[in-house]
């Protein structure tokens, strides 16, 4: 099993930075986070390969959430 790991600071400035213009918005964004987090640490090969990196061990997640 993988392991996210996630610093306070970093969930901090994407929420200040998105809470600029909707603090709503800004909510919706970090819970989305956590539940891409949650569905790599389940599911490592979930996703495709970044492109720009081709490694398989490094995968993104898009239009994951309803």
């Amino acid at each position: 099993m993988v392991e996210v790991r996630w610093t306070l600071q970093a969930i901090e400035d994407i929420a200040n930075y998105i809470a600029k213009d909707s603090s709503k918005y800004a909510v919706i964004q970090v819970e989305d986070f956590f539940e891409a987090a949650l569905i790599l640490e389940n599911y490592p090969y979930s996703g495709r390969i970044v492109p720009e990196v081709g490694s398989k061990e490094i995968r993104e997640l898009l239009d994951f959430i309803d």
